[in-house]
């Protein structure tokens, strides 16, 4: 689960597919005059759709933090977690892949990627990568296995494949960073957003100039410096469960009251 703490003790919290419906947003409306539209489009959006979807079955009912008196967050170590998240992933390519195999490919990078500090591919590490279990490095071998040869297929039917899935892996990160700024880690209060960037982002296929994306709080909103999407302002929202824990509550109990907790949409405006 994507969670938000406030000072009053409420916490709003979010699935993994709610979480990648927002970062679907922005993938969406990507691309202007300056920064290319995704290509294949449908695939981009669908790809970033899906990239978290694996959990519906683990996030139906949550296991509990019971000292929190919540949903486990993402970055939390859930008890047994590891042998959920392998056969997570796992099935959500597989399904991803019947629908659309260069999708799949993009979805299982992500996931690889993430065991990896996303391949390096920005600026900011995301800091200390812990040691993974022999499970995970196995199940990590498999994947990029299948991913060499999803990754032949492919070009050998587009040109300058390697080019495009180098520049959409990275846009499926962008759009993830994005979606996690909004649900959880982007704010210097309650009410306002804080100065966050990325970089280096490539601005279009066919050439390799990069720019550092500057997100500018802005009153209630924020501000893009450069402007990538193709309408300003634009209008983003999650949805997600407003709560009220109760510290040390028997799991069954957190559970309950995860269950009942309202749904609300939060809004989002970017400007240019």
């Amino acid at each position: 689960m994507v969670v938000r703490e406030l000072k009053d003790g409420r916490a709003i919290v979010a699935t993994q597919e709610d979480h990648a419906e927002l970062a679907a947003q922005f993938a969406a409306h990507w691309g202007n005059d300056r920064f290319s539209q995704l290509r294949p489009y449908k695939t981009m959006v669908f790809a970033t759709t899906y990239h978290d979807s694996g959990y519906r079955e683990f996030e139906g009912n949550p296991p509990i933090n019971a000292a929190k008196g919540r949903p486990y967050a993402h970055r939390e170590d859930v008890p047994g977690f590891e042998a959920t998240e392998l056969a997570a992933y796992g099935k959500n390519v597989e399904w991803v892949a019947s629908h659309d195999p260069y999708a799949a490919l993009l979805v299982s990078m992500h996931r690889t990627g993430l065991w990896q500090n996303r391949y390096n591919v920005f600026n900011e590490p995301a800091g200390r990568l812990r040691e993974r279990s022999p499970q995970v490095q196995a199940a990590k071998k498999d994947l990029e296995a299948k991913q060499e040869k999803a990754k032949q297929q492919l070009a050998a039917k587009t040109p300058g494949f390697e080019n495009e899935l180098a520049y959409n892996y990275r846009a499926l990160q962008i759009f993830d960073l994005l979606s996690l700024y909004f649900c959880c880690d982007g704010y210097a209060t309650e009410d306002t957003f804080k100065a966050y960037k990325i970089a280096p982002v490539r601005v279009a296929y066919d050439n390799d100039e990069t720019v550092e994306l500057k997100i500018v709080p802005n009153g209630h909103g924020v501000r893009f410096d450069p402007y990538p999407f193709d309408i300003t302002p634009l209008q983003v929202s999650v949805r997600a469960r407003v709560i009220k824990p109760v510290a040390n509550l028997t799991e069954d109990a957190g559970l309950e009251v995860y269950q009942k907790a309202p749904r609300q949409i939060f809004n989002f405006q970017i400007t240019g």
